[in-house]
């Protein structure tokens, strides 16, 4: 097939990189399409763990192309920013929690390279596009670099985002500044009215810094200077954009907003995984003794000892209520580890009712998946709500920054999960936790919860990855059509 090669860009981190994997692999099944994928040198071991399960699982015969760019990673930028280490100190939720840190965190979260690192990087992606030659390039929205690189080069593209409608297209009669909560607020949905002035003033303020912050001024003036025209590029979707964007929303587990005909809601889109029996016998065996509770606070969120003493005060209230529960803990640990942390679940531990992995062996969704796990804990980032949302699992919601308060929102909303620290966000209290844990596995509410939580999984249209591809290879196929289109209309 002519021009048969598609071109992933994402960043290294794998909040941002983990939906790309998985639409990767459903190319990877199609040996009409050659995959590349470019990012940061740290994604590599991950596209060659890619390759050998796309053997594995679906004896694909293909491999995926790793294009390395040169530069500093997003999280390499933010590793070296103070008010980035604190996970559970981040910024507080409300008015102005938000105000401050929209003056702290946004502008660089928008673009956290400075002029010079932007260049290097765009004229990197550019290499890459001419050396490739896609048919098609999917992008990671928060690497806006690449997004840059497409539009000068008008390179036929599309964006697979892990964000929401509402975070990503103006809603109609602005809605966007009175009836959805703005970024790091903590504000419910809908905005109740006392709320709505704040909202709005909160809006408008994150849209004056995107547009004017001096740091977003240096970069555009850098960029114009070096050849790149045009304003700082954003991940969301400006009015009249025709950009095709692939979310892995699905209504039933969303706030009702509208969808402009250029997004595709593919649901959940996770990585392929074989059943946990074959992926790890071992952790198989220990999740068949008792219902679990899965506590993944993603890859990046740490804890203190003081942090970790609360989760376990919280667990110790379950394991108290519930004697058949068990639990499943990632921990990242932040200093040095203090044994008197855990000391009230010390007993667990040694009756192997608590199990604590500072890496779990398999994917999340593989444990999610092994019909065990009755609870899932996690830090309100978009790949794991929506892991949860996947496998049918009510939710525990601990959010610690920027939009997964909106996360914690969506569950309760919905009615599949509950917001385990609204009195402490984002730090978590044991009580507050054990509350929490208790409401999903040990009340009356707890039925009605799984019930709907499994009942979502049944409006989804098949597997995220899946639906993402085949419109990814539908918008190929439209532009060849309208590319021979041109050249027959040239001809006559």
């Amino acid at each position: 097939m002519e021009n048969s090669s598609i071109l992933f860009f994402t960043n290294c981190e794998l909040g941002q990189a983990s939906i790309i994997l998985a639409v990767a692999h459903e190319f990877l099944l199609r040996p009409s399409y050659s995959v590349h994928i470019a990012s940061f040198p740290s994604l590599a071991p991950d596209v060659d763990i890619l390759n050998e399960r796309a053997k594995m699982l679906a004896s694909a015969t293909t491999t995926a192309t790793f294009h390395p760019i040169n530069g500093p990673s997003m999280v390499d930028v933010y590793s070296h920013t103070p008010v980035f280490l604190d996970h559970f100190d981040y910024h507080q939720i409300g008015f102005r929690g938000a105000s401050q840190a929209f003056n702290q965190f946004i502008p660089m979260l928008m673009n956290p390279w400075d002029g010079s690192q932007f260049v290097a990087i765009y004229r990197d992606c550019v290499d890459i596009i001419k050396k490739v030659r896609p048919a098609m390039v999917v992008l990671d929205p928060l690497f806006v670099i690449g997004l840059d690189a497409c539009r000068v080069l008008r390179w036929p593209h599309v964006v697979l985002s892990p964000n929401t409608a509402k975070d990503l297209a103006p809603q109609p009669w602005l809605a966007n500044l009175w009836k959805y909560p703005v970024l790091c607020s903590g504000y419910p949905y809908p905005v109740p009215w006392y709320l709505i002035p704040l909202n709005i003033f909160l809006t408008i303020k994150i849209a004056l810094i995107i547009m004017g912050n001096q740091r977003v001024r240096k970069l555009r003036d850098y960029r114009n200077k070096h050849g790149i025209p045009g304003p700082n590029p954003l991940f969301a979707s400006p009015p009249g954009d025709k950009t095709p964007y692939l979310l892995v929303t699905t209504p039933a587990a969303d706030f009702p907003c509208f969808v402009p005909q250029n997004f595709t809601l593919c649901g959940p889109i996770v990585r392929p995984c074989a059943p946990i029996a074959q992926e790890s016998p071992q952790l198989a065996a220990w999740l068949s003794l008792r219902p679990t509770v899965l506590v993944n606070m993603g890859s990046h969120v740490t804890c203190s000892p003081e942090q970790e003493r609360q989760f376990a005060e919280g667990f110790r209230m379950l394991l108290d209520k519930r004697r058949d529960v068990q639990i499943l803990w990632k921990l990242k640990r932040r200093g040095e580890r203090q044994e008197s942390a855990l000391d009230c679940l010390r007993e667990a531990i040694e009756g192997n009712r608590v199990r604590i992995e500072s890496w779990l062996s398999v994917e999340p969704i593989c444990v999610l998946l092994s019909g065990q796990v009755k609870c899932m804990i996690h830090h309100g980032g978009s790949n794991s709500y929506h892991e949860a949302v996947r496998a049918g699992v009510p939710q525990i919601v601990l959010p610690t920054w920027f939009d997964t308060y909106d996360f914690a929102h969506r569950a309760e909303f919905r009615g599949i999960g509950v917001w385990g620290n609204r009195n402490t966000a984002p730090a978590v209290k044991g009580v507050d936790l054990g509350k929490a844990l208790i409401r999903v596995l040990a009340s009356e509410e707890s039925i009605g919860m799984a019930d709907r939580a499994k009942k979502v999984v049944t409006q989804l249209e098949g597997e995220g990855r899946t639906i993402a591809c085949e419109k990814i290879v539908d918008l190929i196929r439209s532009q060849k059509d309208e590319n021979k289109s041109s050249v027959s209309l040239t001809r006559q």
